[in-house]
């Protein structure tokens, strides 16, 4: 893992205070500790006392002169040495004063157990906020309150209620994992021992009135202890620290996986414009985690996989697997699902297949290697076939499918060496063993190293996920520095929000280097012959109003006008159309404009998303935008980079590229366009909900971009106070 100290870029990053106090302190007073382990505050200090941890613990109970065996205080006042960490187990009540106990005694963390705040209504939210205060006014960090603690399962602290710590916990290991929710924690935490997730950490949130999963992420993605994050995310408060602490997990190479729970709605203007439909909440999660690198579970068994992948520390690049099985139609199955998730299977060589052919001659040496049943007959042969593929595949991963033949109690004492010799001789290599096998023989092999799937199909979707990840982290470190230098001029004095026309609009787009038609603004028929007639036909007639966002759903647009005839018959149908199905817009006119020459057409437009703001969108546009849902997400602002990157994820970038011998489009132009854009929307990030431009007309390479047609949709809350003024 890279040593951030050393990365450039880091100290710019490292921001949030540390949590050193929180996860790793040196003492602990449990405020409302119970001589009954079972409560809730009786359960950390049993916990504290059972597994190793060996600071002083300062039991805290007016009531009380012992809990547990230990000495306990009528207040924490009374406890003569510091306390560096204070787990609170009181009534919601109780708990303001004592947390502001803890700030004047110098406590430097606090972890409020206690439910009864912001989840409950407004006085619970009056409180939580004052949590908050006392936090940052003290610079004493706060995990909760309504949390359900946390493990350094490495120092033996265990600050948590949870029961699930008497069913045993799992291996110690690398992988921290931090929870939004105390419910989902305690699952993982019995998931994590049953699987064997090797856990060095476990956090849960709750509803972070200072501590939130963003600055946990930070802190792993710091700790030299740590090299997997697993997170469970229901919302984010603070977007700039969970983008900070995703770029330090980067820099830092260490995988995280993700479950993101929870939709939401964008706001009231999403449903008047394209964009404002396709960049939802979701996919903006999907954005942020695609441009960081994160592996985006969808499902709890997914989680679980990857990262238990993960923790091998062997991350595939290529994705050259080698399957060797004993089954040839699960073989087949393997082969299939390693095809379907983009890995490749590439052949053993040619030497080397002859050499096993010989060995067993009705085995199949290709890729998959199939030794048959024949194989379990000699121990021997059986370890040979698995060394050459090890030794001359060059493979980045393996995988041995062995059936349910390791309950054959004869065979288990000689492929346990077998295996073990391999995994220590081949560390390289990812090697992922499929079987049916006594408890006891399953759990060696897993110490040895090896990577346990049931199913073959799961485990080729987690050695993809693996290849994502290895892919993502290349990119991170060939990419070089983005350029986020402006590319725009100086319009302050152009308000966006006020362009409420298509014709106001293109004219800011102009003057920030977005190319439009030129175009006449006229407001009778015979403006519009006269206005023709200097464009030269054939043109195009629209709408212009304020309040009609898409004019082709209110036949508020004609094409291909040839002569001034077309041109007025088109005129008065079009005006008479228009008031019939949009009888309350206001009408300023229409435009006329040349019909420009074919080329592709493309949606640029940002929508304000109600987290991280403003959000570039870019894809397949014009009447397509939305049956063809070929869109890519980025935060704005994006530099040249990200767009190029954009645009390579589409589905249509074929198109762009030149398809079937059509002439390469001018990406490059196209690129641009999403920059200056994305600009835009950050400046007027205040007043404006959306910007569109649909169609985007893209001409060959070279031959730039014009914006066909723009709307800007200022924000309903700005909108309001100006009315209200």
């Amino acid at each position: 893992m890279t040593n951030l100290s050393d990365t450039p870029g880091f100290q710019a990053l490292a921001k949030p205070r540390s949590l050193a106090a929180l996860l790793n302190p040196r003492s602990v007073a449990i405020l409302g500790a119970s001589s009954d382990a079972t409560k809730i505050g009786g359960r950390p200090v049993k916990f504290l006392r059972t597994h190793g941890f060996t600071g002083p613990i300062y039991p805290v109970n007016p009531r009380a002169t012992e809990v547990q065996g230990l000495p306990a205080y009528a207040s924490l006042a009374d406890i003569p040495a510091p306390v560096d960490h204070a787990i609170i187990a009181l009534p919601d009540s109780a708990v303001l004063p004592a947390v502001r106990a803890c700030a004047e005694r110098g406590v430097r963390a606090v972890t409020v157990f206690s439910s009864g705040f912001a989840e409950v209504g407004d006085a619970g939210r009056a409180a939580q906020a004052e949590l908050g205060n006392i936090a940052r006014d003290s610079g004493m960090r706060i995990l909760g309150p309504n949390c359900m603690g946390f493990m350094n399962l490495r120092s033996g602290f265990l600050g948590t209620f949870a029961f699930m710590v008497d069913l045993g916990l799992p291996p110690l290991g690398r992988v921290a994992l931090v929870s939004q929710s105390g419910a989902f924690g305690g699952q993982a935490l019995v998931m994590a021992r049953e699987q064997g997730l090797p856990l060095g950490a476990w956090v849960t949130t709750g509803n972070e009135c200072d501590v939130e999963l963003a600055d946990c992420i930070a802190h792993f993605a710091q700790d030299p202890e740590t090299d997997v994050i697993m997170g469970y995310m229901e919302g984010c408060k603070s977007p700039e620290r969970l983008i900070e602490a995703l770029a330090l997990a980067q820099m830092a190479g260490k995988p995280v996986i993700m479950v993101k729970a929870g939709r939401s709605d964008v706001g009231r203007a999403a449903v008047q414009s394209h964009t404002g439909a396709l960049a939802g909440d979701d996919r903006v999660f999907d954005a942020l985690f695609h441009e960081y690198g994160v592996h985006r579970a969808h499902s709890v068994e997914d989680f679980f996989d990857v990262a238990r992948a993960c923790a091998t520390g062997v991350m595939p690049r290529e994705g050259r697997v080698g399957v060797f099985t004993v089954s040839g139609g699960i073989g087949v199955l393997t082969a299939d699902a390693a095809e379907q998730h983009g890995l490749d299977l590439p052949p053993m060589p040619a030497p080397a297949q002859e050499r096993l052919q010989a060995l067993l001659p009705h085995a199949s040496v290709r890729n998959p290697v199939d030794g048959t049943a024949q194989i379990w007959a000699d121990m021997q042969v059986f370890e040979t076939f698995l060394r050459t593929m090890l030794q001359e595949g060059h493979y980045e991963c393996v995988l041995l499918f062995l059936t349910a033949m390791p309950h054959a109690p004869h065979l288990q004492a000689p492929l346990a060496d077998i295996l073990t010799r391999l995994r220590q001789e081949f560390p390289q290599v990812l090697l992922v063993l499929s079987m049916l096998a006594p408890p006891a023989l399953s759990q060696q092999m897993q110490a040895a190293g090896y990577l346990l799937f049931e199913d073959t199909t799961r485990a080729m979707r987690a050695v993809a996920a693996l290849k994502s990840l290895a892919a993502a982290q290349q990119r991170h470190r060939t990419a070089g520095p983005r350029q986020t230098s402006s590319l725009l001029p100086d319009l302050s004095a152009q308000p966006l929000a006020e362009a409420r026309t298509e014709h106001a609009v293109k004219q800011v787009l102009t003057a920030c280097g977005i190319a439009a038609p030129a175009e006449h603004v006229v407001t009778t028929e015979d403006e519009a012959i006269e206005a023709a007639r200097q464009t030269g036909y054939p043109v195009v007639l629209k709408v212009l109003s304020p309040d009609i966002v898409h004019k082709t759903e209110v036949g508020g647009v004609a094409l291909g006008l040839g002569d001034a005839q077309a041109l007025s018959s088109a005129w008065r149908e079009m005006m008479a159309r228009v008031r019939r199905e949009a009888p309350d817009a206001h009408i300023e006119g229409a435009l006329v404009a040349p019909m420009v020459q074919p080329g592709l057409e493309f949606i640029v437009g940002v929508q304000r998303d109600p987290i991280f703001g403003p959000v570039i969108v870019a894809g397949l546009g014009g009447i397509f935008v939305e049956l063809f849902n070929d869109v890519a997400l980025r935060i704005a602002p994006v530099s040249h980079e990200q767009a190029h990157e954009m645009l390579r994820e589409l589905r249509a970038y074929s198109l762009l590229q030149g398809h079937r011998g059509a002439p390469a489009a001018d990406i490059e132009a196209l690129a641009d366009t999403i920059v200056r854009l994305s600009q835009l929307a950050v400046r007027h990030a205040d007043t404006v909900e959306s910007i569109e431009i649909n169609p985007l007309r893209v001409f060959p390479a070279g031959q730039g971009v014009l914006a066909l047609d723009a709307v800007v949709l200022p924000r309903s809350d700005t909108a309001h106070q100006e009315h209200a003024a």
